[in-house]
């Protein structure tokens, strides 16, 4: 696992694991703006994400960030991944798009 994969985990892990994704977002997105050490390697996260670059995608989502998926595949993880990423974007008080 690279370091942009064990930040990734550790985000996943912070923010999802044991919240309501709504509220998962809305710290994510409170870390990123008050430049917390993910925001330092957002950028890099994104584009590994986008390119689909992950080891292993299901168990990011399934496990790590304990989140259920519509369907448990590498497809349906990035998915949940992407909108992870567009929802992060947002201001700390923006709609928040659900999975």
């Amino acid at each position: 696992m690279n370091l942009l994969e064990t930040k990734l985990k550790s985000v996943l892990s912070q923010f999802f694991r044991d919240q309501y994704y709504s509220q998962a977002v809305k710290e994510l997105r409170k870390s990123l703006s008050n430049q917390s050490s993910y925001a330092e390697h957002w950028e890099q996260i994104v584009r590994m994400i986008l390119a689909k670059e992950l080891s292993n995608p299901l168990d990011f989502v399934h496990n790590i960030a304990n989140q259920v998926l519509d369907d448990n595949s590498d497809d349906e993880a990035y998915k949940w991944l992407n909108l992870m990423l567009i929802n992060s974007l947002g201001s700390e008080n923006s709609m928040i798009i659900e999975y």
